[in-house]
């Protein structure tokens, strides 16, 4: 087995600090999510009608519509503060570690991004479009974070002073990185559906209009995201599979992925045979983020744990809790 170390001296290690704040990042940003779909499904976007203020007022007159939208700005603001702290630690403890400096740096690049998209989206009055890339750009940007506490978190917890990654030929690679463009697919296309004001047009499942392929534009774009999650339904399944068969130390990963789409799933009929109440739509994409954090998560441990071979030839399931030691 090749493999390449990422060399991490004791004065350039991530530390605890490190580990600790992008955790916290990660945290803020899936509730900045959540709280992002809570404002959509129940229509208060533009509680706050202008940018950066909110009515005109730093603190605005508390209506339902302003208090949750309000309320998203303010966790907005504690994620970018959040954000921007653990960019500033890799920069200044962790710049010869380009797996914490690289996502450090696009995660502050994409929250200006996400800032300035925001303020556009609420003085365009919303148009699906910008709304759609607006969950891209926080999607990527939580991932982003993610990459930096994973790899920080590793790294930390090593007591070689080296974080070693596999061989580049390992090719059950390629499958996590599909799946993960897949399901980054897959949650936008959830966002268009909403935004396109196709959430209601199927009232049934798993058909709609106890069709395979319902008549009218609405219906067909509801129905196209169905078809867009059973495909990756199927690949969710070979990847969890694949995983749990091939690396061991992926097992918990594995499990979770399959798990939080069976769980998404049921929440998906449910929101349809519930009639789209507003707790269950929030619920939807808070677990298609959960789905796509788990991606992330085993895909970053995939590259960054080297399979490691007992005499069988079997990948040894202690080499996630001792990547150090593994062979090259």
């Amino acid at each position: 087995m090749s493999a390449g170390p990422l060399e991490s001296g004791a004065g350039t290690r991530p530390g605890r600090s490190l580990v600790l704040v992008s955790f916290a990042t990660v945290i803020a940003l899936f509730a900045l999510v959540t709280m992002g779909g809570v404002v959509r499904v129940t229509g208060s976007g533009l509680g706050c009608p202008d940018w950066p203020l909110c009515h005109g007022k730093l603190i605005p007159p508390l209506d339902t519509p302003t208090l949750i939208e309000y309320s998203h700005r303010l966790l907005a603001s504690v994620a970018g503060l959040l954000v921007l702290a653990t960019a500033v630690l890799a920069w200044r403890s962790h710049r010869r570690e380009p797996r914490v400096m690289a996502p450090a740096t696009l995660a502050l690049v994409l929250l200006v991004i996400q800032v300035v998209v925001g303020g556009l989206a609420v003085l365009g009055e919303l148009p699906p479009e910008t709304v759609t890339l607006h969950l891209a750009l926080a999607e990527a940007l939580l991932a982003s974070i993610l990459v930096v506490w994973l790899v920080a978190w590793r790294s930390a917890s090593l007591t070689t002073g080296r974080l070693v990654i596999g061989s580049r030929r390992e090719p059950d690679r390629i499958l996590y990185l599909g799946a993960l463009l897949f399901g980054y697919i897959l949650l936008l296309s959830g966002s268009y559906v909403v935004g396109s004001g196709a959430t209601t047009a199927c009232v049934d499942w798993p058909l709609c209009q106890g069709s395979l392929l319902p008549v009218g534009r609405l219906p067909l774009v509801h129905v196209a995201h169905r078809f867009f999650a059973a495909a990756f339904g199927v690949l969710v399944v070979v990847t969890a599979v694949t995983a749990w068969r091939l690396r061991p130390d992926l097992r918990v990963a594995a499990a979770c992925l399959a798990a939080l789409f069976a769980g998404q799933v049921a929440v998906g009929a449910a929101l349809v045979w519930l009639r789209f109440p507003a707790p269950a739509q929030a619920l939807h994409l808070s677990v298609a983020t959960a789905v796509w954090m788990n991606l992330v998560a085993l895909t970053v441990l995939a590259f960054l744990t080297p399979a490691r071979r007992t005499p069988s030839g079997r990948v040894s399931p202690k080499a996630i809790l001792e990547p150090g030691k593994a062979s090259r």
